[in-house]
């Protein structure tokens, strides 16, 4: 017969393991038989973000090698063909998964059916996410100094899908005249049906070598999932504009209105190499013939080891400039870099 304190410590250990199971009440199972306990965060471009309690960083794990997955919190779950559902998940079978939905319903899918996951918090104010970078170079010749800020924040709801970002350039050399760059978005995505949403957005985009002080732009659209699997994605969207823009020279300032195209294509996992890329084209609706263009494309190559090489390129074109002989902005940047998984 147990004694009254060895009672006392097998019922505090057994508490312990209810705590800590209760805590880290995801699980998922790897082709090598491995099982993670943990809170899934996300799928996104083939990589499978858990944060356990036994790291202090998130585990990264490429989603090919999972066979089982079982997640309490209710997620949007993006599969092939742009089907789109929100419900809970769980594995009966290895290389398959069921979603519980929250009329009682449930169906079975094959895992590499699905192409996106995102757990979405019971507490609202939880479901927003923040990030910050703070970049300083400088190069004594020519007291050549450059700063850099960069800040996202992103929102996700069963319906909606909101997201910012911030982006700051100043650079300052001797004999050179400063350059400034700054360039913003906020943007809000309401999913209608499978392949539909709707799209509302405001940028805004000022620098020194279009002599652009700034450029206010509220768009409103419609977009299309065109193809969606777990190699790659591509939309499509089309809507007006309306642009206040404001010049070095108050004299140049004005309004204007424009209808846009755009489009989004992304390719990832193959074979180590991840691309990025979007475009915008603008025709001027109120001023004839001024055309513009954003466009961004991002290349990355996994090495071994965990090194990258990553590539981004952003150009900003009009026709239509302040000043002369400034129709085109851009920036190229590339670096060799590692991951902290």
């Amino acid at each position: 017969m147990f004694s009254s304190s060895l009672y006392k410590y097998l019922l505090v250990f057994v508490l312990l393991i209810g705590v800590n199971i209760k805590a880290q009440n995801d699980t998922i199972r790897l082709k090598n038989n491995n099982v993670l306990f943990g809170e899934i965060k996300s799928l996104s471009t083939g990589i499978l973000t858990m944060e356990t309690s036994y790291s202090d960083k998130d585990f990264k794990i490429e989603f090919n090698k999972v066979v089982e997955l079982n997640i309490s919190r209710k997620c949007i779950i993006n599969l092939t063909d742009s089907r789109r559902f929100y419900g809970h998940i769980k594995s009966e079978s290895p290389g398959n998964f069921t979603i519980y939905f929250e009329d009682g319903t449930s169906e079975q899918f094959q895992m590499n059916e699905m192409i996106a996951l995102i757990e979405v918090n019971e507490n609202f104010w939880k479901r927003f996410k923040f990030g910050l970078d703070l970049g300083y170079n400088f190069t004594k010749a020519n007291n050549n100094a450059q700063f850099t800020v960069s800040s996202y924040f992103n929102f996700v709801g069963e319906k909606w899908l909101i997201k910012g970002n911030i982006n700051l350039l100043n650079s300052k050399q001797d004999s050179v005249e400063n350059v400034k760059r700054i360039d913003a978005m906020l943007e809000a995505i309401r999913i209608l049906s499978k392949k539909w949403y709707m799209l509302g957005d405001v940028s805004f985009l000022s620098n020194t070598e279009q002599a652009l002080k700034g450029r206010v732009t509220p768009s409103l659209g419609l977009g299309r999932f065109i193809k969606t699997t777990n190699k790659l994605y591509f939309g499509v969207t089309i809507g007006a504009t309306y642009n206040i823009e404001n010049y070095d020279d108050v004299s140049l300032n004005k309004t204007s209105s424009e209808a846009f195209l755009g489009s989004i294509f992304n390719m990832f996992d193959f074979k180590d190499f991840d691309l990025n890329t979007s475009v915008k084209f603008y025709t001027g609706l109120s001023e004839k013939g001024r055309v513009r263009t954003d466009y961004d494309i991002t290349i990355k190559y996994d090495l071994p080891w965990d090194f990258y090489i990553k590539t981004e390129f952003t150009i900003n074109y009009d026709n239509q400039p302040a000043v002369s002989g400034t129709e085109l902005d851009y920036i190229f940047t590339s670096g060799f870099g590692y991951k902290f998984d």
